[in-house]
């Protein structure tokens, strides 16, 4: 699924068994489905590599992935990572061989709340893409996984009801669909009530305060009484605009009441740099001469 970070809505997907590859999926949907221009694609760990990475460019994106001991860069200068980052190439051997251009990358080390990562972009400008807008997107990126809890436990598709394996997809297909419509609907009726004039509202809207258990309650409430009549204040307009999260004061750490610590989960480590060979140094060059010429 790609998943829109600032309207927090589910934007495209693919359906596949449990084996299928992600990073294929959204491939896919790159040469596809269409997305805005100069689109930020966002991802974790797992969505590396220069064929993938090269699709991306190729559609006319940019990428934001984090990296570590899965990935193998090179760099034309000393070691990168004593340094907090720089620019690195992703140039795999086979790449090399075939005379195919080097991916030109930039590697920046961030620190997510306690936590230091990399995180490599496709964005080489520092001023386009600042480290304080890494950390800010990267943490957006969670979302998607709260609206995959979401899709299990609010929409109660965590187990489906069809015994039809074709029959299935077109199960989860809809489930995503009506989510992504309800979702939809209710922020239509949130975001212009927040807008009309920002002088009467001191805190501007948030797409995260939008809450998918109370949309569909909403929905559910106003199916149930179709032939009920409702004034204003009540009506499905009125109260999918009031479908937010409660505001509550919360000081407890939650992490240890459903995530606990995973002695088998390995830690990502440090992404592999090393230095450019004398020999790919001369390809390097003679490939950019090939393309001021």
């Amino acid at each position: 699924m790609t998943w829109h970070m600032g309207l927090r809505l589910p934007w495209t997907w693919r359906l596949g068994p449990s084996n299928s590859s992600e990073r294929r999926h959204v491939m896919e949907m790159l040469e596809q489905d269409e997305f805005p221009p100069n689109t930020l694609f966002c991802g974790d760990a797992g969505f590396v590599g220069y064929e993938f990475w090269n699709c991306i460019l190729s559609a006319g994106g940019d990428f934001l992935v984090r990296v570590g001991g899965n990935v193998s860069l090179l760099s034309e200068k000393a070691d990168v990572r004593q340094i907090g980052g720089g620019h690195v190439l992703c140039w795999p051997k086979e790449k090399i061989d075939s005379g195919a251009k080097p991916l030109r990358l930039r590697l920046v080390k961030v620190n997510v709340g306690k936590a230091s990562m990399w995180m490599l972009t496709s964005v080489l400008d520092p001023k386009k893409l600042s480290n304080k807008k890494i950390v800010k997107y990267y943490k957006m990126r969670w979302g998607v996984e709260v609206e995959y809890r979401g899709l299990k436990q609010t929409i109660d598709k965590r187990k489906l009801r069809c015994r039809n394996s074709d029959r299935v997809y077109v199960e989860l297909d809809w489930s995503i669909r009506g989510m992504a419509f309800a979702e939809l609907i209710a922020l239509r009726e949130q975001i212009p009530e927040t807008n009309k004039d920002e002088a009467c509202h001191k805190d501007k809207y948030d797409t995260r305060d939008r809450s998918l258990a109370n949309i569909m309650r909403t929905l559910r409430t106003c199916m149930r009484n179709l032939a009920k009549y409702s004034d204003t204040d009540s009506n499905l307009h009125s109260q999918l605009n009031k479908a937010l999260v409660a505001k509550y004061n919360n000081r407890t750490d939650k992490k240890a009441r459903y995530r606990p610590n995973n002695p088998d989960k390995k830690p990502l480590g440090e992404p592999k740099i090393r230095k450019l060979k004398p020999d790919e140094r001369k390809k390097l060059a003679q490939l950019g001469q090939l393309a001021a010429a």
